[in-house]
């Protein structure tokens, strides 16, 4: 059975990560001026989606076409000077080839008052019959907001599973985060494709932060992660992954009494009625393991 995921690396040119990130500053002067503001790149929406299409190798005349639309509103679109119809919008992102997820941050940031993804704040305000729903859940699951990946609730199973990774207290001044968690020790220790699912989430931060997440939240837990393991943060930060390495739902977890690697798969779920400011995340054990 295969132990661990290969490391997510990429030089496919159809990456959907951003493609200009300030450096990093070396540690010697990290050290010196203290914490650092991770500069995501937050370019204008048609901005982004042109640097995708440069990335595949299209023309705007290719990408009119496989859009169902005109190079003159392509070219519109791309300099911010008109907004795509949604219907328009959905044929550009699935015409570049976008992931779902990434869709729905543009659309987001496109077209607010339909699809507004919803970072959430601390402390929640989660009512009781959602906690009943979600401890009724039989496999470990959590809510948390998304796509800044705080944990605002966890039901019995999840805090039996992973004791490391549970809610903060309301009085706490900053929530438990995902993201920060896959960089702590206990993260390393539990799971056996660490790297794959730590840069995955770092990636996700990445891209889907810039835009919903405040820069100061998302410096805070880019920091954190950082003063964990300055080598491999840096390294996960500036990897960029494919449509299909971020599709990759597999976590390996050591189990403790058998020495062997149990197969997981997560779901990210999103409630529809109503809409929540939060997400759940259900980790659940494959029955058929694959090899």
């Amino acid at each position: 059975m295969q132990n661990a995921l290969p490391l997510l690396t990429s030089t496919d040119p159809r990456s959907i990560a951003p493609q200009h990130l300030r450096p990093v500053p070396p540690a010697q002067q990290r050290r010196r001026t203290g914490p650092t503001t991770w500069v995501c790149d937050r370019p204008e929406v048609g901005v982004y989606l042109r640097r995708q299409r440069e990335a595949l190798g299209l023309t705007q005349e290719e990408l009119a076409v496989a859009a169902l639309t005109t190079v003159s509103s392509l070219r519109k679109w791309e300099a911010g000077l008109r907004n795509p119809s949604p219907e328009s919008l959905v044929a550009w992102c699935r015409a570049l080839d976008l992931p779902d997820w990434l869709q729905r941050k543009v659309t987001s940031l496109v077209l607010a008052d339909l699809d507004t993804l919803q970072v959430g704040t601390w402390p929640p305000a989660i009512s009781d019959d959602d906690l009943d729903h979600l401890e009724m859940v039989t496999a470990p699951a959590y809510y948390l907001s998304f796509p800044n990946l705080d944990i605002l609730a966890a039901n019995n199973a999840a805090r039996r599973a992973v004791p490391s990774l549970i809610p903060a207290e309301p009085t706490s001044s900053r929530p438990t985060n995902l993201v920060e968690w896959v960089m702590t020790r206990p993260a390393r220790d539990l799971l056996a494709n660490w790297e794959a699912a730590a840069t995955r989430l770092v990636f996700l931060l990445r891209v889907m932060g810039p835009g919903l997440v405040s820069q100061q939240r998302l410096d805070e837990i880019f920091n954190f992660c950082y003063a964990q393991s300055p080598r491999d943060f840096t390294r996960f930060f500036h990897t960029d992954l494919t449509k299909e390495q971020t599709s990759a739902d597999l976590v390996l977890v050591r189990n403790p009494h058998t020495g062997a690697n149990d197969q997981y798969t997560y779901r990210f779920l999103r409630p529809v009625q109503t809409m929540r400011p939060y997400e759940q995340l259900q980790l659940v054990r494959r029955r058929k393991p694959v090899d």
